[in-house]
């Protein structure tokens, strides 16, 4: 079984993986191996405390978003053909531009609201971490993330979720590499 030594490792270079994201042409493939990393150093987080809601809701975030990914592509893909296609109301032969610049609004919209609901499970997650080891960075990094995805639409977020997913790499490598705090007690009724 990993400890925490392994998952403070595997999480912070994952973080920072995804901190790389605009680097060009291998950007996207290095964002990607950080959220595995990071999801894998969530897993191995919450069984170590023994709070399975970390890993569930970590998992849920990946699936929102690749689900938001793809209803996205399909949206703005089957927009994109119809005007192409001259299925619209510009008529064959004729690109409507109005009708173009509606599909891409339409399919950002659709990839935003994945991308917000997306982030609301993923800072639930951070949360549940920031809880279990005691590293309050978790928590600042989830609410960064999960701001920066509602700005994301008007750009600022971009920025807000890169301060977010540094300070998510700064609480990774503030886990203690002691043995793991005993887990919560439940809580009473």
């Amino acid at each position: 079984m990993p400890d925490l030594n392994q998952a403070r490792n595997i999480g912070g270079v994952g973080a920072i993986l995804t901190i790389l994201s605009f680097v060009p042409s291998a950007g996207p493939v290095l964002s990607i191996i950080g959220f595995v990393l990071v999801l894998l150093a969530l897993k191995w987080i919450s069984e170590i405390v023994q709070n399975p809601d970390i890993f569930r809701n970590a998992l849920i975030a990946v699936v929102v978003t690749i689900v938001g990914v793809v209803v996205g592509a399909v949206v703005g893909g089957v927009g994109l053909l119809s005007v192409l296609t001259g299925m619209g109301p510009g008529g064959p032969g004729e690109v409507n531009f109005f009708q173009l610049l509606t599909t891409i609004v339409v399919a950002v919209i659709v990839v935003w609201v994945f991308a917000v609901i997306s982030s609301v499970f993923f800072r639930r997650a951070l949360y549940l971490t920031a809880d279990s080891l005691n590293v309050k960075m978790f928590r600042t990094a989830g609410l960064l993330i999960f701001i920066g995805a509602i700005l994301t639409i008007i750009i600022v977020g971009a920025v807000v979720s890169l301060v977010g997913n540094i300070l998510l790499a700064v609480a990774f490598f503030q886990i203690p590499v002691g043995p793991p705090p005993p887990p919560p007690p439940p809580p009473s009724a």
